[in-house]
């Protein structure tokens, strides 16, 4: 095994096993509840043909899935069967969709040891889905602790890894029975999320018209496809991944919140960085002149969390100030995908 693999091979092993010692440090709950009801019917769907990049179509606006519909308003753990491996996520649809109707569509991933539904009350983005009339999908890990293999953090796979994958044909399966905007599709994330969010906005730019990681920007290796909007939360006082440069269990290295937000802000074609205050402990690093929106939130006050949620004192502090579903909805508003 060669020097570099070697090293990569050790930092994912001691990523499961920090992770196995850590899950409840980095889960917003102490327990993971297990899925609400069962898988309803016709929600497994064999795997199809892989696509390079995916695309929401219309398929969903012209033969809906009326069962889909009338479940509108509440949240259901469903599967899918991706590259012969059973996949969970959640899905809430809100109350407001209409067949024939396309709306927006937010991907929500957890964190590392969390799961589907903590990060779906964590996030606060379900009163926001029903209030704002968005789809939200809540994905759920592999693995023990359940995680996102996220290349060059995580896994040897490659750009194409499995849980790319899994969101290719979950966007496509989705895509084929709702009504989704095809210009409209988001991705943001908690911590081991957020940086598979990075990594989606990074590889799919053809399909995610803006991204928003919470606690875990990221700039993989080798650089993006092309400009992806980038919204980045991240507390200064963050003890699991540090806001400067520093190691993620002791042992992964990151360049740091502001490195990495710097690094997107290169591809997406910024030129100055300009800083203004939102609220007494939250500062904004905004990019310039972009082809696509650059920027930082500093929470001065905040932890490993997601801001203005429940407090979760094993993560440190979570600042009230603003709210991180607000102001990542608000920035997804903003910013549609061209055609």
């Amino acid at each position: 095994m060669g020097g570099a693999r070697l090293v990569r091979f050790v930092a994912v092993l001691v990523l499961v096993l920090a992770g196995l010692v850590l899950v409840v440090a980095c889960s917003p709950r102490g327990e993971r509840p297990s899925g609400e009801g069962a898988t309803p019917a016709g929600a497994l769907a064999e795997e199809g043909s892989p696509r390079a990049a995916p695309s929401a179509g219309t398929g969903g606006c012209v033969a809906p899935d009326l069962e889909l519909y009338a479940g509108a308003g509440s949240a259901s753990e469903r599967t899918l069967l991706v590259d012969g491996e059973l996949r969970t996520y959640r899905l809430f649809v809100p109350a407001s969709a209409e067949p024939g109707r396309p709306v927006p569509v937010v991907f929500n991933f957890h964190g590392l040891g969390s799961s589907a539904r903590e990060q779906e009350l964590y996030s606060q983005l379900v009163p926001l889905a029903e209030r704002e009339g968005f789809v939200l999908v809540s994905p759920q890990g592999v693995g023990e602790p359940a995680r996102w293999r996220v290349a060059g953090i995580s896994q040897e796979d490659g750009v194409e890894g499995p849980d790319v994958r899994f969101f290719d044909r979950l966007l496509e399966f989705l895509a084929d029975r709702l009504c989704l905007n095809p210009q409209r599709v988001y991705a943001t994330g908690m911590s081991n999320g957020a940086f598979f969010s990075s990594v989606l906005a990074c590889y799919r730019p053809d399909v995610v018209a803006a991204a928003a990681p919470v606690a875990g920007v990221y700039f993989p290796p080798g650089g993006c496809r092309g400009p992806v909007p980038l919204l980045a939360v991240h507390g200064r006082l963050d003890q699991v991944v540090p806001y400067g440069a520093g190691l993620i269990f002791g042992v992964i290295p990151y360049r740091g919140a502001e490195a990495y937000v710097a690094e997107w802000a290169e591809q997406n074609g910024c030129r100055e960085r300009t800083v203004r205050r939102l609220a007494p402990h939250v500062l904004e690093l905004r990019y310039e002149g972009c082809a696509a929106d650059t920027a930082l939130l500093a929470i001065e006050d905040g932890g490993h969390t997601w801001p203005g949620s429940a407090e979760v004192p094993r993560l440190g502090p979570t600042n009230q100030e603003v709210s991180a579903a607000e102001l990542i909805w608000e920035f997804f508003e903003r910013h549609p995908r061209s055609p």
